[in-house]
């Protein structure tokens, strides 16, 4: 062979090499992004999801469902005893009263926290907050905690989220790789404090109502999850809410029981703020019914199971320390929820016995045909309501670095106090019949099952006083914890939100 083909013939080989190297570096390349998540509010990828859970999550056999379609409403900050629904004076809530009509409605449905962080990730892992482990803001969720929507996308469901609760961005939770579409623009000024960020109502209707109509994939069941930030303070309902609430004589409270983000400078009547509270409420009632009614005009909602509730309430004037706020204690006004299931096979009724939110994951996965995982804490709301006390937790403002937690029973409540030790302190109980606004605390005993199966939590509780150890210390100026990777903004955000000072 001569010199001049033996040059041409590596010079082939060269190129070859070279393209191969190209090819193999593209394909690479489109293999390492196709299994990065995209970012908030764009659809993402499948190997995300398989690379994330455990390998153990891949192993169960999942069949594939058929159906129904699946709508989860939340709103953030919305106390029961605040909707009409619910016995209220004030007609707040309209189109939820007319969609109860045709609901199975709970009258005692609880949280697990005060504030929305761990009460939202145990309305979608079904699991308590000592199980999930997610106690703090700006904490991210973890491969072990499976949430319904990662059950359901397996099943051959297509998944969505709209959340309008910056502490619920991907940014803060990391819930967004769980969901194939995950929308948390949160870009509207507020009304009094420009600088800061909100997604009003409407804004989230408008969201979900264009994923519905638009990305849907009509040919397969749909898992859709709208998360509303009004009523949230600071109270600013917008000037086209449906009612504006008025009252006779005011009542004039201490500016100190204010804190910096709901207070309206020079306003010191209570009930001015109720009022604005409770149009808050009726406005995001209004919204709530023109998300039903889409989903109604094409076509989901006769088949659907549709669910509404809420992550916590909202403290009025009861509060020890603080007014129209939430996050420090376990009391009624803010663990208390609405809770309303409504599907073709369900009884349309009242239900009194006390529930939890962790209850929403079974009933959904039962509803969908999917198996139940074992370690949920909830029960299936489709069967009959199973015998047990909710529990819930939440930072105690009395005493920074304490944890009070509670069961919940038909007529009484039980609270234990305790530190980082995880060695209960103090103990009481309050007659919920008797005493509904919890200002008589009682003497419980050590002995009852009650109080054993609470020590027992707590003691077994791998963060102590509620704080994951993996992360630091902590903020926690008015009782709530923050995760140490918080930046700046973070902390301005959850500052503007009443959580930091």
């Amino acid at each position: 062979m001569s010199s001049h083909s033996r040059s041409r013939m590596a010079l082939i080989a060269t190129r070859t090499a070279i393209i191969i190297v190209l090819a193999v570096g593209v394909l690479v390349g489109l293999c390492f992004w196709g299994a990065l998540p995209e970012k908030a509010g764009a659809s993402n990828s499948d190997s995300a999801s398989r690379e994330l859970f455990p390998a153990e999550f891949h192993r169960v056999e999942m069949p594939q469902a058929k159906g129904p379609h699946v709508l989860l409403i939340s709103v953030d900050t919305l106390r029961a005893d605040h909707m009409s629904l619910y016995g209220y004076r004030r007609p707040t809530t309209p189109r939820i009263d007319q969609f109860a009509k045709s609901s199975r409605v709970f009258d005692r449905a609880y949280a697990t926290a005060p504030f929305t962080p761990p009460s939202v990730v145990s309305m979608l892992t079904g699991r308590y907050p000592y199980n999930h482990r997610v106690r703090m803001f700006w904490q991210r969720v973890t491969a072990e905690n499976i949430t319904v929507a990662d059950h359901l996308r397996r099943a051959g469901y297509q998944t969505a989220a709209v959340v309008s609760n910056v502490v619920l961005s991907d940014d803060a939770c990391g819930l967004g790789i769980r969901f194939e579409h995950y929308d948390d623009q949160v870009s509207e000024p507020e009304p009094r404090r420009p600088h800061m960020r909100e997604r009003r109502a409407a804004g989230t209707t408008d969201a979900a109502i264009a994923w519905l109509t638009g990305t849907r994939d009509a040919n397969k069941p749909s898992f859709l999850w709208v998360h509303y930030n009004d009523p949230h303070g600071p109270y600013t309902p917008p000037d086209d809410a449906p009612v504006d609430f008025t009252h006779d004589q005011p009542k004039l409270i201490a500016e100190d029981r204010l804190l910096e983000y709901v207070k309206e400078p020079g306003l010191l009547d209570g009930l001015e703020y109720v009022d604005r509270y409770d149009e808050e409420i009726a406005y995001v009632d209004r919204e709530i019914g023109r998300l039903l009614d889409a989903y109604t005009s094409i076509g989901l909602a006769d088949d659907a199971l549709i669910i509404l509730t809420a992550d916590h309430g909202e403290q009025m004037m009861e509060g020890e320390r603080f007014f129209f706020c939430h996050g420090y204690n376990v009391h009624e006004s803010v663990i208390h929820v609405p809770l309303l299931v409504r599907y073709k096979s369900m009884p349309v009724e009242r239900v009194a016995q006390p529930v939890s939110i962790v209850d929403i994951v079974p009933t959904i996965l039962e509803v969908a045909g999917l198996p139940i995982p074992g370690e949920l804490d909830g029960y299936s709301l489709a069967r009959g309501i199973h015998d047990r006390p909710p529990y819930a937790e939440g930072p105690d403002a009395e005493v920074k670095g304490r944890l009070i937690r509670t069961f919940v029973y038909a007529d009484r409540k039980i609270v234990v106090q305790h530190g980082r030790s995880n060695i209960p302190r103090r103990s009481w109980a309050y007659d919920l019949r008797s005493d509904p606004h919890e200002s008589n605390p009682l003497p419980v005993d050590p002995a009852e099952s009650a109080y054993i199966a609470m020590e027992q939590i707590i003691r077994g509780d791998p963060d102590p006083a509620g704080q994951p150890t993996t992360y630091a210390k902590g903020i926690r100026p008015t009782g709530a914890a923050v995760a140490d990777h918080a930046d700046h903004d973070a902390l301005r955000t959850l500052r503007s939100l009443g959580y930091v000072e």
